[in-house]
């Protein structure tokens, strides 16, 4: 998480072989259902988070495949569907000189009867958590049960995301982001040289200035095996205070965490169903939960940063042809599945 996922930097930073450290990265690590994804500082690449919560009259399978569309052209960065409240929660990162568009789309799809109930909601920061390892089981890829016994709360500053003006970055920048977003391990120069038609020279110079714009590398637990029979994914809502983000941040399973412009403070947790019963208790009697969420894994999406966006050093204004390509996916889903009509 310190360091990143270069075997060689790992190795001189704990002293292990690398040819351990690689078994241990390759091998291990995935069979126990552990994957890396750099998190990543969204502010530096000039963009704005939202935070978009909407319901829709249409099936969450067809809304997840306008979601879809929205991830590759407009700035979706993650949505997740809420089985018990049946709602759309969705992640937009946005250049700030293109928010008007940004928020006439939505007023858009709104009047064309896609969705209803919006509310949109300025981010101050959205980030991933840093792995408890002092509560994992890496012999058996669980998590230790006797937590609460040992509560302690993970030291997290809390820094605003402000979107840079000026962001120092470039599309080969973005489009290493991209990758790291996808898979950071294995991730080789050899790899990044093939793909983009780019010399190593160049592939590790714009390498090492995308360290700078990474939070963290984080390491998320998710079981590969029938994930949906052994853990519960959460979005809880609560009125944000230190005291209660505290709360949040001493339970190992809450893996990221945000808060509103109008002081809403948002977990996200993925709970081991052995433990859902002490966690949900330990919760109840900690803190006041306006909006308990259960995450429907088969309608929830994670983009990369979209660095086709990005032209002439500058993001684009994708909006004001996004209502046409809506339509155009209307006409291929009613075609194929019998879809909604606009």
């Amino acid at each position: 998480m310190k360091v990143g996922p270069r075997f060689s930097d790992i190795s001189r930073a704990t002293g292990i072989p690398v040819s351990t450290v690689r078994y241990i990265l390759l091998k291990r690590l995935p069979k126990l259902g552990l994957s890396v994804r750099a998190s990543i500082n969204y502010g530096a690449l000039g963009l704005q988070r939202y935070l978009v919560e909407f319901r829709s009259n249409y099936t969450p399978y067809h809304i997840s495949k306008i979601l879809d569309l929205l991830g590759e052209f407009m700035y979706l960065d993650y949505y997740s569907y809420s089985m018990n409240e049946k709602k759309f929660f969705a992640i937009f990162a946005v250049p700030p000189k293109i928010e008007k568009s940004f928020l006439d789309f939505l007023r858009a799809v709104d009047l064309l009867g896609l969705i209803k109930g919006i509310e949109i909601k300025k981010l101050d920061y959205m980030r991933i958590l840093p792995f408890m390892t002092e509560f994992f089981d890496f012999s058996k890829g669980v998590w230790l049960q006797d937590w609460i016994s040992k509560l302690t709360a993970r030291e997290v500053q809390e820094v605003v995301e402000y979107p840079s003006p000026n962001p120092e970055i470039d599309k080969t920048d973005l489009m290493i982001i991209a990758e790291l977003q996808k898979r950071v391990i294995p991730l080789k120069y050899s790899e990044l040289v093939k793909k983009f038609n780019l010399s190593r020279q160049t592939i590790s110079k714009h390498y090492k200035h995308v360290l700078k714009l990474v939070n963290l590398f984080a390491v998320i637990w998710v079981p590969f095996m029938h994930p949906e029979l052994i853990v519960t994914p959460l979005l809880i809502k609560s009125d944000y205070d230190s005291d209660v983000r505290r709360t949040f941040l001493s339970i190992p399973f809450t893996y990221a965490e945000m808060r509103s412009s109008n002081r809403e403070y948002f977990a996200m947790l993925i709970i081991p169903s052995m433990g859902f019963y002490t966690t949900m208790k330990f919760l109840m009697s900690s803190v006041e939960v306006k909006e308990l969420n259960f995450q429907d894994m088969e309608y929830s999406g994670k983009f990369s940063v979209p660095y086709q966006l990005y032209k002439d050093n500058a993001w684009i204004d994708s909006f004001e042809k996004g209502i046409e390509k809506l339509i155009e996916l209307e006409k291929v889903q009613k075609k194929n599945l019998g879809g909604f009509t606009i």
